[in-house]
């Protein structure tokens, strides 16, 4: 939990969302413990939204380059 958000990549983020998850899941900490790391989870989860939604409008623009198919190859 040491790295900040704007330093890491997605896949750094799931990968630290995944053990809050499972130290969660496991009973292993405490109550302190427990909220500061679900409020970890939660700026992870906001993280990989915005960079999801981010990608998304990256293609979607793509996408607008007047061909036939959307950027996943689908006929508009």
């Amino acid at each position: 939990m040491a790295e900040k958000k704007n330093d890491m990549t997605y896949e750094q983020a799931v990968a630290e969302l995944e053990e809050i998850i499972r130290k969660l899941e496991s009973g292993e900490a405490t109550l302190d413990e427990s909220i500061a790391l679900y409020s970890r989870g939660m700026e992870l989860s906001k993280f990989c939204k915005d960079k999801l939604d981010s990608i998304v409008k990256k293609i979607s623009i793509l996408g607008q380059d007047g061909s036939s198919e959307s950027a996943f190859g689908e006929e508009k």
